[in-house]
This record gives structure tokens, C-alpha cells and sequence, in this order.
């Protein structure tokens, strides 16, 4: 981040490895409009352009050039409460939702939202689902008609709801039970054929030092190790489920130098989800920071 927005991707290999960087884009950007990636898959990468945190056209690169490019008028962002989800399903297509956002104190906000499948060479919509109800957000899977829906009752006072997971069949808009998470779940990528790992947070302050800390959670049958992170952490999974790996700064920003980047130098790790190993496999620079992990 500076005057030029720069974005990268790692390869990550069956064993977990980190590959070297593969360029992806590198353009102008400023606090107001800046361009940004939002999804990818395998060699695809979904980008946008971004105009006070919404989008005003989605590119699909390959190849380290724009394979397809679209007008996307608010598609995908959000400011505030109120976001909207995009998510890739192919070269041609992207799955999205309608502007959600509910106060989680209040309830106040939409009670139900819609998904749409919209064309990413001219923009028609080709299929919409819905309306759902408490649809709060949806996840890409391996399969390109299939999505995790993910809807989340508003909270009862400052009582967090539990959130419910769903499989969508895209090809006739059926959907199949997962699970039911605790309260208070966020959810972070499916994993298997049948569960979606997420996290849970909990305050572990002492009186003295503030620490919140995310900790794994599953809703499905799989099993993964117990593992905790910084709620400042940047996290996201590998497509096969396998491993987390996390954005860990190594020393936070004082504030005391204008020049100072807006991100500090950070430690990518990787976790083994199945025994909790932790290894550090990339070292990112100064003002770079862990956007997300792909499917």
C-alpha cells in the first residue's frame, strides 16, 4: 500500500510449502478508490475495483493478465454493516449475495438476503436464489455448483445466536443441513465433504493485559486440533482443509513516524490442523500483508 497497490500470490503445494511469489496485478490506488483481490481458484484470481469500499467492476485475471472483465456496481464490500459477499465459481461465473448487514445488538437490518449467479463476461444474472432468511454470508467449495450458506439469527441484547450451515446445490438451489455452531461461531472454510471450520473467540484478559484470542471450531464431522490465534491475525485455510496459516505481525506499529508503513513487518505460519504443529513459511515485508488463502 502506498500510491501503488501491489498484489501477489504464493503457490501453496501438497505438503504445505509456500512456493514464490507470482504477480497478479500492480496499480494506482488511494483511501478512496484502489484495487483489490477478492477471491481465487486454483490460477484464477478475482479482483475489483473499489470506489468508497465498493466495487465498480470485478476483473478475472490468469496469466498474469485480465482474462474477463465486468461492470459491478456494488456487487461486492461493504462499509459499516453493511457488506455484500462475491464469491468465484468458475472462469465464466461469480455467486453473490445481496447487501446483508444486521445490527447484531439491535436486529435492526435486513432479516433475509438473496444469492445471485451472475455472468463474468457481460453481467446478466443467470440464476437467483432466495430470499433466505438471516443469510448472513456464503463460502466457494471445490465444486463450481455448490456454496456454504451460512444464516445467523440476530443476537438476543449482547447474547451472541448460534448460526446455522447449510450446503447449496447451485443447479437447482436445493439445500442440505450441516450443522448448528455454537454461539458466537465465525466461519473460515469448508473442509471435507461434510464441515466447515470456523472459530469461536473468548477474552483472556487478566485485569491488566487485553488478549482475545480466536480458537478452532467445527461444525460437521471432522475433527481438527484445538488451536488459537490473535483475533488480529489475518487467517485463512488451504483448499484441501489441511492447514491454517496465519498473518502474525512481529512488531506492531508505534505511531510515532508518519512515515511508518500502515502494516509492519509480518510472519506467515503454517498449522497443521491435524496435531497443532506450527512452522513460519514466509517472511513478508514491511507495508505487505496476508490478503487470503484460495481455494
Amino acid at each position: 500500500w502506498n500510491s501503488e497497490v501491489t498484489v501477489e500470490s504464493h503457490p501453496i503445494s501438497a505438503d504445505g510449502s509456500v512456493g514464490a511469489a507470482v504477480p497478479i496485478l500492480s496499480e494506482p490506488g488511494d483511501e478512496q478508490t484502489f484495487p483489490a483481490l477478492l477471491d481465487s481458484l486454483a490460477e484464477l484470481a478475482l479482483t475489483g475495483t473499489f470506489e468508497d469500499y465498493w466495487t465498480t467492476d470485478l476483473q478475472v485475471r490468469a496469466g498474469g493478465g485480465v482474462a474477463t472483465e465486468v461492470a459491478a456496481p456494488r456487487w461486492c464490500g461493504g462499509e459499516g454493516l453493511s457488506y455484500a459477499t462475491c464469491v468465484l465459481l468458475d472462469a465464466t461465473r461469480l455467486a453473490r449475495t445481496t447487501e446483508l448487514g444486521r445490527d447484531p445488538m439491535t436486529g435492526e437490518g435486513p432479516d433475509e438476503g438473496s444469492i445471485l449467479v451472475n455472468s463474468l463476461s457481460d453481467g446478466e444474472t443467470l440464476a437467483e436464489y432466495g430470499p433466505i432468511e438471516d443469510l448472513s454470508t456464503i463460502l466457494g467449495t471445490a465444486s463450481p455448483d455448490e456454496l456454504i450458506l451460512v444464516t445467523t439469527p440476530p443476537g438476543d441484547g449482547d447474547q451472541a445466536r448460534a448460526s446455522t450451515v447449510l450446503r447449496m446445490d447451485l443447479t437447482d438451489g436445493t439445500t442440505t443441513q450441516m450443522g448448528t455452531s455454537p454461539r458466537g461461531w465465525g466461519p473460515l472454510c469448508p473442509i471435507g465433504a461434510d464441515s466447515v471450520l470456523g472459530y469461536t473467540i473468548r477474552d483472556t484478559s487478566d485485569g491488566q493485559a487485553i488478549d482475545t484470542l480466536s480458537t478452532t471450531s467445527v461444525v460437521g464431522s471432522a475433527t481438527v486440533a484445538e488451536v488459537t490465534w490473535s483475533v488480529q491475525d489475518d487467517v485463512g485455510c488451504s483448499a484441501d482443509g489441511r492447514y491454517l496459516y496465519l498473518n502474525r505481525a512481529t512488531a506492531p506499529p508505534t505511531g510515532e513516524n508518519d512515515n511508518e508503513p500502515p502494516n509492519p513487518p509480518t510472519t506467515v505460519e503454517r498449522i497443521d490442523l491435524t496435531s497443532g504443529a506450527r512452522d513460519s513459511v514466509l517472511v513478508l515485508d514491511p507495508g505487505v500483508s496476508l490478503a487470503l488463502v484460495g481455494r
